[in-house]
Order: structure tokens, then C-alpha cells, then sequence
């Protein structure tokens, strides 16, 4: 048994494929990246931290529940699956529309930066976060000599990764400060990561119905 087999019960093989699924997952652009931005264009990198807690927080006790059981439950429900889909897609949607109507840096009566809680939450309100947490369980979790530890595992994977890749995403619209406050660039600037989290938004509403499979 090689050395990573023994810390993390999984096959070097296993474990590189795991993390190559979740950077890709976690460094492409989407509603989280968005979000952590605009968070550090118009706040700052610091303001971006919540976002990053609650994103990784949200997520992995996500696949925490699914190893558990209860993405299938959700998933299984149509009633319940569409309510949390609809539910996410309206979030997003109010937050595109509240991040393309501020118009200037930290403008707080407008926009502000989401709490840990909110973060966490979009995480749960998002249908496809289900999907894809329910295929890592399925995949990664299930069949365990260790569950205990293997969930552990996925789940601090996916909390570092997510902090970082929503950090990143954060310090990128921090650079952009400076450069934002001349003009009207912060006012176009917020319209198009509005209209980007908007077309996401539609892409998860039409791409990740209930029982429908998205794209790949």
C-alpha cells in the first residue's frame, strides 16, 4: 500500500482525479467567483473573506449530508429539488440585480458584502452544488473502509480549495480597485459582473433542472 493510500485511504490515482475534479469545478468561473470579484472591487480583499468561509463551509457540509444520505433525499423529492433550484435561481438573480445597480466603490447602501451564513446558504440554495456534491459522495465516499475519515478528507479537500479559489477570485478584483475609480468604470464594471451572474443564473435555471440532465 503506497503512502497515500495510507493517509487518505484512497489510491494515488484516485486522489489526483479527485483533485483535479474539484479545480476544475472550483477555479472555472461561476456564481461563487463572481460574487468574490465584485466583493473585492467594490470592498476590498478583506470583505472577500466571509464569502470564502462560507463558500467552503457550505459546500462541504453539503458533502457531508450527502455521504450521509441526504442529496439523495433532496434529489429524489421533485417537489423539494425544484423549490431549492427555484430558490436558487431567484437568489442569484436579486444579487445580479443589486450588484448591477451599484455605481460606485463600497456603496453600502446599495451592495454589500456577503456574510459567512449568506455564502453558506447560496451554497445550499443551489441545485447544482447537490448534483455535484451527491456525484463526489457516490464516487469518492461511498463503499469506504473509513468512512469517517474519507469524508474528513473530501470535505477538507474541498474546504482549502474552495477558500483559495475564491480568494484568488477575490484578490483579482482587488488589483482592479485603483483602476475602477476613474470615470464611470466601476458603473460598467458592476453592470457586466450583474449581467454575468444574471446569464449564470439562466444557464443553471435551463442547464441543471431537476431530473433533467445539465450539460456536461
Amino acid at each position: 500500500m503506497t503512502a497515500s493510500a495510507l493517509l487518505t485511504g484512497l489510491s494515488a490515482a484516485q486522489f489526483a482525479a479527485l483533485l483535479t475534479l474539484l479545480t476544475v469545478g472550483l477555479f472555472t468561473p461561476g456564481p461563487n467567483t463572481t460574487i468574490a470579484a465584485v466583493t473585492g472591487a467594490n470592498f476590498g480583499l478583506r470583505a472577500t473573506l466571509p464569502h470564502c468561509v462560507g463558500v467552503a463551509f457550505g459546500f462541504a457540509s453539503i458533502l457531508a449530508l450527502c455521504a450521509l444520505g441526504v442529496g439523495a433525499l433532496v434529489l429524489g423529492q421533485p417537489a423539494l429539488a425544484a423549490a431549492v433550484h427555484a430558490a436558487g435561481v431567484a437568489y442569484l438573480l436579486w444579487l445580479a440585480w443589486k450588484i448591477a445597480r451599484s455605481t460606485a466603490l463600497a456603496e453600502k447602501q446599495v451592495l454589500r458584502p456577503l456574510s459567512v451564513w449568506q455564502s453558506a446558504a447560496l451554497q445550499y440554495a443551489n441545485i447544482k452544488a447537490w448534483m455535484l456534491a451527491l456525484a463526489v459522495a457516490a464516487s469518492y465516499m461511498a463503499g469506504a473502509s473509513s468512512p469517517v475519515q474519507r469524508v474528513l478528507l473530501v470535505c477538507g479537500v474541498f474546504g482549502v480549495l474552495g477558500f483559495v479559489s475564491n480568494g484568488v477570485y477575490g484578490a483579482v478584483g482587488a488589483s482592479l480597485r485603483q483602476w475602477l475609480q476613474h470615470g464611470e468604470r466601476v458603473r460598467w464594471f458592476n453592470r457586466a459582473m450583474g449581467a454575468a451572474l444574471a446569464l449564470t443564473a439562466l444557464w443553471i435555471a435551463l442547464g441543471a433542472r431537476p431530473g433533467v440532465p445539465a450539460a456536461a
